[in-house]
């Protein structure tokens, strides 16, 4: 099993109105934006989708919606990661069914498996979802990093396609970029200065699922320069977006979850994805913070 998947995914949130509610003509909306802005690729339901905060029933909603909206052309990737393994499976299957290409799966969050038991877990859960699955590596949610040698020991299991590398650890992004992002499918954080040269100059990976759009469809552009051999102009793009995002922690701070800074964002940028799912706070309601947020995505959004 393989995927040729390549380029800028934008991750999307999932809309919520202000009691709570799954706001699917948001997202209708928002899916329409990203693929008018030139996203190479959709996912749905992954950590800036809130799917720690919905049901399975939510989740497969949003994938049969995702579906409708984002055309056949468009690879659309689901997050399958769950706190049973069978939610994990039910989300792959129903995924498959409903005409997804593909899924990202994480370990079971905080259930701290050793080495051994990940392996199993992964091989397991591709033996029984019929679609090219991505590793997701992301510790800031499930509380473990999967190692540069753990993750290619993971690439060894039929139905493993690749990694959605989310650790926080610059060297080991670069050593898992080199040691596999030559054959496997994958996304990092490449659109940052670390990590660019070893994408665009030594030919390692295959893109970046970002968290929506925060630079339009300049995000989508970086790559297409990058095939095109326009290094210089890709590497604008870099430099801006990380500008960008210091700026974003320096009118925000830290510690706001993400998903509720992308919606932020994406309000301010004239997109409306609606709300955070409580216990996360909006930020849209503070009238300060929204005008800087404004004058940020207008002086970048071009």
């Amino acid at each position: 099993m393989s995927a040729d998947w390549r380029g800028y995914f934008a991750a999307a949130p999932t809309p919520f109105d202000r009691h709570g509610l799954l706001d699917l003509p948001r997202l209708r909306d928002v899916l329409s934006w990203f693929v008018g802005q030139g996203a190479h690729g959709i996912v749905v339901n992954g950590t800036t989708g809130e799917w720690t905060g919905q049901t399975v029933e939510e989740r497969q909603r949003v994938v049969e919606l995702a579906r409708e909206v984002v055309e056949p052309s468009i690879p659309l990737l689901v997050g399958i990661g769950g706190l049973r393994p069978e939610d994990s499976v039910l989300l792959g299957q129903h995924a498959a069914a409903a005409g997804a290409d593909g899924a990202l799966l994480t370990i079971p969050p905080a259930r701290w498996l050793g080495e051994e038991e990940i392996v199993a877990f992964f091989t397991e859960l591709a033996h029984r979802v019929p679609l090219p699955l991505l590793v997701y590596n992301v510790p800031v949610v499930v509380g473990s990093d999967l190692s540069p040698h753990l993750l290619e020991r993971l690439m060894t299991i039929d139905g493993i396609v690749g990694v959605k590398d989310n650790t926080p650890s610059t060297p080991n992004r670069i050593a898992t970029l080199r040691q596999l992002g030559g054959e496997h499918a994958v996304f990092s954080d490449v659109l940052e200065p670390a990590t660019f040269s070893v994408f665009a100059d030594e030919g390692r990976g295959r893109g970046q699922i970002g968290s929506g759009m925060p630079l339009g469809r300049r995000l989508a552009d970086a790559f297409e320069l990058t095939w095109r051999g326009d290094l210089n102009e890709a590497r604008m793009i870099v430099d801006d977006l990380t500008a960008f995002k210091t700026a974003v922690v320096d009118i925000l701070g830290h510690g706001r979850p993400w998903h509720a800074q992308i919606k932020a964002l994406m309000f301010a940028a004239g997109v409306d994805a609606g709300f955070p799912r409580f216990p996360s706070q909006s930020i849209r309601d503070d009238a300060s913070t929204m005008a800087r947020l404004a004058e940020l995505v207008e002086e970048y959004l071009r």
